[in-house]
């Protein structure tokens, strides 16, 4: 059975993924360069991965652009900010 519950706001997001399981994770969509994008998040122990894909013309991801690993939630959010332009658009699952 697949589950995804939305996340609406930063505050809320960060709570999800200071709680996440391994076998969870975070899709959201975001922006680098004026061009719209993908970043999923996973925990692995005291490690996040964000891994960033592009935006293909049928809305899924593309190719993927940048993987990059984080030792603490502030690094993570960090990151993430810097994608998210405007209204937060985030499931976990």
């Amino acid at each position: 059975m697949f589950y995804e519950d939305k996340v609406v706001s930063f505050p809320a997001l960060m709570m999800r993924l200071g709680v996440l399981d391994q076998d969870a994770g975070i899709r959201l969509i975001g922006e680098s360069d004026g061009k719209k994008l993908y970043a999923f998040v996973t925990r692995f122990g005291s490690k996040y991965t964000v891994m960033t894909y592009s935006f293909s013309k049928r809305g899924v991801p593309g190719r993927r652009i940048q993987t990059r690993e984080f030792g603490t939630l502030g690094e993570v959010e960090g990151a993430l900010k810097a994608l998210v332009k405007g209204r937060l658009q985030a499931w976990i699952y």
